[in-house]
């Protein structure tokens, strides 16, 4: 993920994944209305479980490497996007064009 780039609000249905950073860092909204929120840095884990909507962003000036793995091959099936929350729109910026 692009630093200065954030991806949209989405849901996997039925599927959970698994990442964890290999450099760089991220901050992830998660959560029912996206209102749980973690920062995760190199060597960092987090397990997002089926259904559970999340935001990556990257405010950081580096560039995040991650490796995700899903339990639905076809997972990209399954993605739902959702809006983003007003309250949350100033904090994490608009869409970079070319951001996910």
């Amino acid at each position: 993920m692009a630093a200065g780039t954030r991806g949209r609000p989405h849901l996997h249905e039925g599927h959970e994944s698994a990442i964890y950073i290999e450099s760089g860092q991220v901050e992830v909204w998660h959560g029912p209305g996206l209102t749980e929120h973690v920062v995760l840095a190199a060597g960092d884990y987090l397990h997002i479980p089926a259904d559970t909507p999340h935001l990556p962003v990257n405010s950081g000036d580096r560039d995040m490497v991650c490796l995700v793995a899903r339990t639905d091959p076809d997972e990209q099936e399954g993605v739902r996007l959702l809006d983003l929350p007003v309250w949350l729109e100033s904090r994490v910026g608009p869409l970079s064009v070319g951001a996910g």
